[in-house]
């Protein structure tokens, strides 16, 4: 026998026992693998990829199909105002330094896109507006927390709390915490369906907290009664809807509200007065002016209310001249309070960098009774403020303005009373230098 094959055939052994081994190991390594398999779970793409369907800013949260977009923006306020009617140990001068957050999420379902949106400020102020600072005996403080809005969205449904619906304008192009012109703009919890008809027309109905409505009911003769607040619990929501129409001319909006007005009784707190519904009707219109410049607009907008002054909007810095929902007499009677407002609102870019607004408001109301006027020394009053700013943009996203507004308040047919405000009229001014950086 060759050598070389005696070699091979002595070595056979040798070569079975290895592929034997081989084999088994093979085996041990896969059953581990597959082991491994069932202990932990499959990778995922870790990768954040863009959510170019929701818009700029969105992307996919990794693992999901929810997407997600984070922002937020820096405030940075320094005011100067002067108030006629204000003590002079009330700051003239404060200023406001303000962190927000945005948390926007978004998923597509067979019901449509379910939006849950979070918007919060972190606040710190020198002063509160027209007052002597923050920490006084009321409770105020430097550091505040402003929850702007909190929300879901689903299927028509708009859950949370957010602006109401019943607002059009709403401050569009005033800058500021404090500043602001004649127009409603609050924020409140609500429950809200919306009902488009089409991409152009769209209906809301809301049923909205109506905490913060209750201007308040007074007695119709307070000598007898004292200056306090006779308004009942909160007994039903307000009741608001609106209908709204967009096109590439603007956007018009029809809003009304009803406000239940409840008083206790003037001998006993233990009763109470109903006095029916309030209401506020409002028409406002937004134009896209595009001749005049990109981005440019004008807003105009007109409010009536009686029952319910909160719609009004109105602008009252020393709270003297706040009117109340109604008046309440001696057996019962409800006397409520009417009035309206008109806003206008013109926005214009004169090029990429630089930008400028005038705005303006006006309201006036009605007590609707001569006994009322006898006690409070006034039939009814008067509201105004005008203002505007010029903008400056060095770059995107970072803005410094200059604003200044004027406001004034005013009693009808004013004569003084234990109970009627310490003057007829009040005047006011603030400027405004605002820092902001959006992110």
């Amino acid at each position: 026998m060759p050598v070389a094959r005696a070699i091979r055939m002595r070595c056979l052994p040798c070569l079975i026992l290895l592929g034997a081994v081989g084999g088994i190991a093979d085996g041990w390594a896969q059953g581990q693998a597959a082991a491994a398999d069932l202990l932990s779970p499959p990778a995922t793409d870790g990768r954040v990829r863009a959510c170019t369907a929701q818009g700029p800013g969105f992307f996919f949260i990794p693992g999901t199909d929810t997407c997600l977009r984070i922002g937020g923006y820096l405030w940075v306020e320094g005011y100067y105002n002067t108030y006629s009617a204000y003590p002079p140990n009330y700051d003239k001068t404060y200023s406001i330094a303000t962190g927000a957050l945005i948390i926007d999420t978004r998923t597509d379902t067979e019901y449509g896109v379910v939006r849950s949106y979070f918007e919060t400020r972190y606040q710190w102020r020198t002063s509160d507006p027209w007052s002597d600072g923050p920490n006084t005996p009321t409770g105020n403080k430097s550091a505040q927390l402003d929850l702007r809005d909190i929300y879901v969205q689903f299927a028509g449904f708009t859950v949370g709390h957010t602006q109401s619906f019943f607002d059009f304008y709403g401050n569009a192009n005033v800058f500021g915490t404090d500043a602001a012109t004649i127009g409603d703009d609050t924020r409140l919890n609500l429950i809200a369906y919306t009902y488009e008809f089409s991409r152009s027309l769209s209906t809301t109905l809301a049923l909205e907290d109506a905490a913060d409505r209750q201007s308040g009911i007074l007695a119709r003769g307070p000598s007898l009664f004292g200056p306090a607040d006779y308004q009942a619990g909160e007994g039903a929501p307000d009741v608001v809807a609106n209908l709204k129409s967009q096109a590439s001319w603007g956007t018009l909006q029809l809003s009304g509200a009803l406000h239940q007005v409840s008083a206790t009784t003037l001998d006993t707190p233990l009763a109470t007065v109903n006095g029916g519904w309030g209401y506020a009707l409002q028409a406002g219109a937004m134009f896209n002016l595009p001749a005049f410049g990109e981005g440019d607009t004008l807003y105009l907008q007109a409010a009536y209310a009686k029952g319910a002054t909160s719609y009004l909007g109105l602008q009252d810095p020393s709270g003297a001249y706040d009117p109340p929902d109604a008046f309440l007499g001696a057996f019962g009677e409800v006397h409520k309070v009417s009035g309206w407002s008109a806003t206008a609102s013109f926005l214009h870019n004169w090029n990429e960098r630089w930008s400028s607004a005038l705005f303006g408001g006006y309201a006036a109301y009605d007590f609707n009774n001569t006994g009322v006027q006898a006690s409070y020394g006034a039939s009814g009053g008067t509201n105004l403020n005008v203002g505007g700013y010029l903008a400056f943009t060095p770059v995107k996203q970072f803005t410094i303005a200059l604003q200044y507004d004027y406001n004034s308040n005013a009693a009808t047919n004013y004569r003084l009373t234990p109970f009627s405000p310490a003057q007829s009229s009040v005047g006011a001014q603030q400027v405004l230098l605002f820092i902001s950086r959006d992110f």
